[in-house]
């Protein structure tokens, strides 16, 4: 592999603060099940819990398996 073009800096949760901005609230749920809206409305007392999990996903290097699928439905 090409050696990194610049120095990873772990997730901030300014960061999935703006995702989590950027989401459209009616979208169809993924495999998980949780809607779009629950981020949006409850971003503020989900994120202190998310950024954590998304910092110990990079320093550990150990990613939940269902992180990995996702589903792709064509409408």
């Amino acid at each position: 592999y090409n050696p990194p073009i610049c120095e990873f800096a772990p997730i901030t949760d300014k960061q999935i603060a703006r995702a989590i901005a950027k989401l459209s609230p009616y979208k169809a749920p993924g495999p998980n099940g949780i809607s779009n809206s629950v981020f949006t409305h409850c971003a503020d007392l989900l994120i202190p819990y998310m950024g954590p999990i998304f910092r110990a996903t990079f320093t550990l290097d150990i990613y939940p398996e269902d992180w990995k699928h996702s589903s792709t439905i064509v409408l």
